[in-house]
């Protein structure tokens, strides 16, 4: 195969592959689960518990409440946000968000994300509205990105919507640095894409090569023959 043939496939392979790299995420979460990041392009986070990170809830007027995130250094570059019912249900609403920040479209509910790869400094704070007449005990599930192999799932808040009091959730997982998720989506279903354009692009250098190897020895064949009918033409 030319060398110009092998450069177009590998750069197909290139463009292909771009989106799967792109969600290096510095414009918003690559997930919309909290428990799923370790399953991600980010990989388990090398951070060691305990991280330092933590949220915070309270309720400075009836039904409107600041979440404060806090933690070690001067900062982070990504985050993830929302809040669940007792039906594991987004609800509510998240109000006068920061610049830096965005509702995640691609998630069911009312979910926050960064929007900018710029450094956020702590203490952060986000502002979530509760539905009118909202009760029951909820849950608040978030995650910090200190860079893209730094990140920490922090503790589950849970919270009355009426009282406003809140306390860290008994069943917020342990490895908040972690591990990834057993419910995740195996290697293979998440990257099938991925793996079919590299299989699409194999086959094309394969029947690509076979195509000209044929053209070569047609090529052979011609010239001899070419040769044969030029020497029977001397031969006269």
């Amino acid at each position: 195969m030319s060398k110009n043939t092998i450069k177009l496939l590998l750069s197909l392979l290139l463009l292909t592959s771009i989106p799967f790299y792109v969600s290096a995420f510095p414009t918003g979460a690559g997930t919309c689960n909290v428990e799923e990041m370790a399953n991600g392009d980010h990989g388990p986070s090398s951070l060691k518990e305990p991280t330092g990170y933590r949220l915070s809830a309270d309720m400075p007027t009836k039904g409107n409440f600041e979440l404060t995130a806090v933690g070690p250094g001067d900062g982070f570059k990504g985050i993830l946000v929302y809040v669940l019912n007792a039906k594991n249900e987004r609800i509510g609403e998240f109000t006068n968000l920061p610049a830096t920040m965005q509702l995640k479209s691609d998630c069911k509910g009312s979910t926050v994300t960064h929007k900018t790869k710029d450094n956020k400094n702590f203490p952060f704070k986000l502002n979530w509205k509760a539905p009118q007449g909202t009760s029951g005990n909820l849950t608040i599930k978030s995650l910090i990105v200190k860079d893209f192999k730094n990140w920490a799932r922090l503790e589950d808040i849970e919270f009355d919507p009426v009282t406003g009091a809140s306390s860290v959730s008994p069943d917020t997982n342990e490895v908040t640095a972690g591990q990834p998720s057993k419910s995740s989506k195996p290697f293979v279903e998440k990257y099938v894409l991925f793996i079919v354009m590299i299989a699409i692009t194999t086959l094309l250098y394969i029947v690509g090569s076979v195509i000209e190897a044929l053209l070569k020895r047609q090529q052979v064949k011609s010239r001899s023959f070419a040769k044969t009918v030029g020497g029977f033409g001397n031969a006269k």
